[in-house]
């Protein structure tokens, strides 16, 4: 479903449970939909760091974690939480040769300096099942 201008319906509000995400598509963009404590949020399906598709990932109240690096966003503002982590525990690390683990500890520090875009919002309604997605001028 697909429109340039205006509003559109992207799903049905019974195709998202509350705490879960659907992908969807509208004026030529990926975006989320996030049922947060029964209410339809919409959002950029795509991470502001690498553009991992973030339905992928994992969504705890209102916010989701990216399934790629672990950046965290709020589906209702946008804003950016956490930037990139590197995922591996202290554990799973001293099982590994030393080399190794220094270039974790790089990457680690690289990937703290590298912030992680907002995502963009839409506005959203409910019509009925219908949610409708507004593209916002």
């Amino acid at each position: 479903m697909s429109a340039e201008a205006g509003s559109v319906e992207v799903a049905k509000v019974s195709e998202i449970p509350e705490g879960k995400m659907k992908s969807v598509r509208a004026f030529d963009t990926d975006i989320l939909l996030a049922n947060v404590g029964g209410k339809i949020y919409a959002a950029s399906n795509r991470c502001g760091h690498q553009n991992a598709p973030l339905h992928k990932g994992s969504l705890e109240g209102n916010v989701v974690t990216c399934p790629l690096h672990g950046a965290q966003f709020d589906v209702i503002t946008g804003k950016n939480l956490r930037g990139p982590q590197l995922g591996m525990s202290q554990e799973m690390m001293q099982k590994l040769p030393q080399e190794l683990i220094q270039m974790f500890k790089r990457t680690g520090e690289i990937l703290s300096e590298i912030q992680a875009e907002p995502l963009k919002t839409y506005s959203v309604s409910v019509q009925g099942n219908s949610i409708i997605v507004e593209k916002k001028p």
